[in-house]
């Protein structure tokens, strides 16, 4: 009987428990959309104010789907990470307020892709040149988080901290000996040695193909930054390419500061001494406002005056199937702000801001078509590019008018696969459960629980050789080129942003605002006056919420957990990978793991 109220009175508990939870969310949900609402209004600064940059995470393309974050002691605040277009606007804003007297850099944490690092360098570098200041601290430095800060007029690190500087390294993972003692088979077709999203299923080591490929945008990768570095430190590009082979990471403070690489090890106390005898001030707090302030008196600095440029954001994987969130590139969405823009008599030209490393093949047809509909409009397309635009990223690129791109953007990849997992070894081998098949016709099923047959396989490689057909004649009408140019040049090879340029792949390097430029000249804007509107249009607190419940879209459990109890990158993309290979097409037009340094 004992055992009996203890079950009930744990279930009066667990129920009461929920239950205040969730009035606690509802509540917080409330006062936080109150909270969002009513801090949207332009702040106010103050002559030799300083804008605080604080980049402490992730930095996304495009801002996040959420528009507050939660703490299980504070409850709900505004959200205060920014995308990359909101600290690069921030950045803008500080450089056009008379009043922002220099940026105050911390980078501690930050987290990104090669594009990304060196787009905020190089809008700092350009805050600088308008005669402004910028002082960097950091407690440590990545060598991502340095290349970014060296942009700074000093750069100061912890009186214990370290800078790495220690060059660029990618750690593949290759599974296939362990799916092999599972007997699991990955059944892989598709065209181009250098396709090496798919080649872990096949090889248990790195081929010589791959190997090639990733040494040499590493290397790319790794001379632009150093090119910048010397530009901004005063030191040669030799003396650090050799620095990266001294264990920078582990040197003493005096060896440190002997580098140039920092100009003083100190306390955060001390440097923000430095900061207030800059700024002729005797408070910080009472002369700083924060990047996610600042960014609100935007429009104030920046009014809309000219013609009309639109600025479209295709930033993730491209998915068949809408999944509810942000991070994927859905195609049907996608296309309604395509038609949106190309029936839009006011807009004169379309920017296609694209940051993907690709995905589904279908989707990135239908995608193209729009695109092309929109050119068929009148309407000039100009792509700039971001961190990815790579095998589908490229699919929906190449048709346009010029192509730009950084000097560190991963692109091409003009590659196919396909791949069929095969668990019957696992789940007949060793589980002893059997599958057997009754059918009608010889291609009536093709189960995951065997192997393809020998006809199966053929039209299955037939498939994926006819779209590598398709693909390669989109990149060779799109750019000028012969198609056995483009596949001389395809195969799935990744290529730097510089050597796109080279080889007919790029038009140009050069940012977002290169590529604006160039949409603004050839839509005959021959005054520079313009402005971007940009899609997708920007979700209101409620119209996310909405799609946080929204289970038909995702699953509830994990969007709360995500957003609200918070959860790692890792996390993140371990369950979008997982997402992603539930819902795969068929043929996919996908390329390489992301590069964060």
């Amino acid at each position: 009987m004992n055992s009996f109220w203890k079950t009930v009175l744990a279930v009066i508990v667990g129920t009461l428990c929920v239950s205040i939870i969730s009035c606690l969310f509802s509540t917080c949900v409330f006062v936080g959309m109150i909270a969002s609402s009513s801090s949207s209004g332009a702040v106010s600064t103050k002559e030799g104010d300083v804008m605080l940059l604080k980049i402490n995470g992730p930095v996304t393309e495009i801002p996040s789907s959420m528009p507050f974050s939660f703490d299980i002691l504070e409850g709900f605040s505004k959200n205060q990470e920014l995308s990359l277009r909101g600290y690069l606007n921030a950045i803008a804003c500080a450089k056009a307020d008379p009043n922002i007297a220099g940026i105050y850099l911390n980078t501690d944490g930050m987290m990104a892709a090669p594009a990304t690092y060196e787009a905020i360098h190089d809008a700092l570098v350009d805050f600088r040149a308008s005669g402004k200041w910028v002082i960097a601290y950091n407690d440590n430095y990545g060598l991502g988080q340095y290349y970014v800060a060296s942009a700074a007029d000093s750069v100061y690190v912890n009186t214990i901290g370290e800078v790495s500087f220690d060059g660029m390294a990618s750690v593949l993972v290759y599974p296939k000996a362990l799916l092999d003692k599972l007997n699991i088979e990955m059944q892989v077709f598709r065209v181009g040695q250098f396709k090496s999203a798919v080649e872990p299923y096949m090889v248990e080591h790195i081929s010589e193909a791959n190997r090639l490929q990733v040494e040499t945008y590493l290397r790319n990768i790794w001379d632009q930054m150093v090119k910048d570095i010397a530009a901004s430190r005063n030191i040669t590009e030799e003396a650090l390419d050799s620095l990266a082979n001294q264990a920078v990471s582990y040197m003493q403070p005096d060896q440190l500061i002997q580098t140039g690489l920092v100009d003083g090890m100190l306390y955060k106390s001390d440097v923000e001494k430095i900061l207030l005898a800059k700024m002729g001030k005797d408070k910080l707090e009472k002369h700083a406002v924060t990047a996610a302030q600042l960014i609100k008196n935007y429009d104030k600095l920046f009014p809309e005056t000219g013609e009309k440029i639109a600025v479209l954001y295709a930033s993730g994987e491209i998915a068949g199937e809408a999944k509810g969130t942000d991070d994927d590139i859905y195609y049907e969405t996608l296309i309604k702000d395509i038609r949106k823009i190309a029936e839009d008599e006011k807009v004169k030209a379309c920017v296609l801001r694209v940051n993907s490393p690709g995905g589904s093949g279908f989707a990135s047809e239908q995608i193209w078509k729009a695109l092309m509909d929109l050119k068929a409009a009148g309407k000039p397309l100009v792509v700039s590019m971001g961190d990815y635009a790579a095998s589908g990223g490229y699919y929906i690129s190449c048709m346009a008018d010029y192509i730009v791109a950084e000097p560190n953007t991963l692109t091409g990849s003009i590659g196919v696969f396909g791949v069929i997992p095969n668990y019957g070894g696992l789940a007949t081998g060793k589980l002893g459960v059997n599958f057997e098949e009754v059918k009608t016709h010889d291609f009536g099923t093709l189960t995951t629980m065997r192997r393809a047959t020998e006809a199966e396989s053929a039209k299955i490689q037939q498939s994926i050789d006819s779209f590598y057909e398709l693909f390669t004649k989109r990149c060779a009408e799109g750019r000028g080129m012969e198609q056995d140019s483009i596949k001389a040049i395809a195969g799935g090879r990744v290529w730097t942003g510089s050597d796109a340029v080279n080889i007919g792949l790029v038009d140009e390097l050069g940012d977002l605002n290169t590529a604006l430029t160039k949409a603004a000249e050839m839509a005959g804007i021959t005054d520079g006056k313009y402005y971007r509107a940009v899609f997708p249009e920007a979700k209101s607190s409620y119209e996310v919420l909405l799609e946080m419940f929204d289970e038909t879209k995702q699953d509830l459990t994990l969007r709360i957990v995500d957003h609200i109890i918070g959860s790692t990158p890792a996390d993140r993309e371990a369950l979008k990978f997982i997402e992603h290979l539930k819902n795969a097409d068929r043929i996919q037009a996908r390329s390489f793991d992301a590069v964060v340094y």
